[in-house]
């Protein structure tokens, strides 16, 4: 798989990830586009919970990521304004901090999500949600059973979309890095979880992979989009949200991202 000059950050990864630079870029050099996913996560403390979410996004066709590259570059002489200082004035809002590459082209603050909501609705791509959610004065578990369980929840929501529509696995997923010691444990849940899947057969050796650099390729800020839009809905579940819309629209079942969403429009 290339990775574009607009998917790709220019500047030196920390040293923190050098090891892992090679790695990952290289198996992702000598993949095709559909082999590559990315992991997209999102966690917010409040004084009554704690939520964290996890969405898996993969594309359905081989263009999907060169697609999304090519709105990008359509969308900029639509939104931003010819001159200099339109260009040097990003958006200020949660947006621009979750996705800022995504949000560069767009102007108006007030129209930021709509439109990027357009932009990933027309994106041949598919979304597995899980998410961890604990109430105060519950104990939250251990980091291990966390990642466990949010693993779990998109790994198997993934092999049920690939057996409905017999399609084959992804080769690699890209998550977004963090230090050493914590990348160390995800990969290790992660390793634990995927042979004991009922999907693990038809999910094979799909290996995960942490992003060497702190600016990160264009569909992985779409995951974390994604991830931050259901985030933002369950903390906020009366609000409008055209991001969350596209978001579910592009689910792939089963999740508990939906049991949990009618639970709270019940109450």
């Amino acid at each position: 798989m290339t990775v574009s000059a607009t998917d790709k950050p220019t500047h030196r990864p920390p040293s923190s990830a050098a090891k892992s630079t090679p790695s990952v870029l290289q198996a992702m050099a000598d993949l095709r586009p559909e082999h590559v996913a990315f992991l997209g996560e999102y966690s917010a403390s409040a004084q009554d919970r704690r939520i964290d979410v996890q969405i898996l996004c993969w594309p359905t066709v081989s263009a999907a990521w060169s697609m999304l590259t090519q709105s990008l570059t359509m969308l900029q002489p639509l939104r931003r304004g010819d001159g200099p200082a339109s260009l040097r004035t990003p958006i200020a809002s949660w947006l621009h901090d979750v996705a800022p590459q995504l949000c560069l082209p767009v102007r108006e603050p007030n129209a930021a999500e709509s439109t990027l909501a357009t932009l990933i609705r027309r994106l041949p791509l598919r979304f597995a949600v899980a998410v961890v959610e604990h109430q105060a004065g519950q104990s939250s578990g251990s980091d291990a059973l966390r990642y466990r369980s949010l693993y779990s929840g998109c790994l198997t929501a993934y092999g049920a979309y690939l057996k409905s529509t017999n399609q084959t696995a992804c080769r690699i997923i890209i998550a977004s890095p963090g230090n050493a010691t914590d990348n160390d444990l995800r990969r290790a849940t992660y390793n634990e979880v995927l042979p004991h899947l009922d999907s693990a057969a038809r999910l094979g050796a799909l290996e995960l992979g942490f992003w060497p650099e702190t600016s990160v390729p264009l569909p992985m800020e779409v995951a974390q989009l994604a991830a931050a839009s259901v985030g933002r809905h369950l903390e906020r579940p009366s609000e409008a949200s055209p991001l969350f819309e596209t978001v579910r629209a592009h689910l792939a079942p089963p999740s508990r991202f939906h049991s949990l969403s009618r639970q709270k429009r019940r109450k």
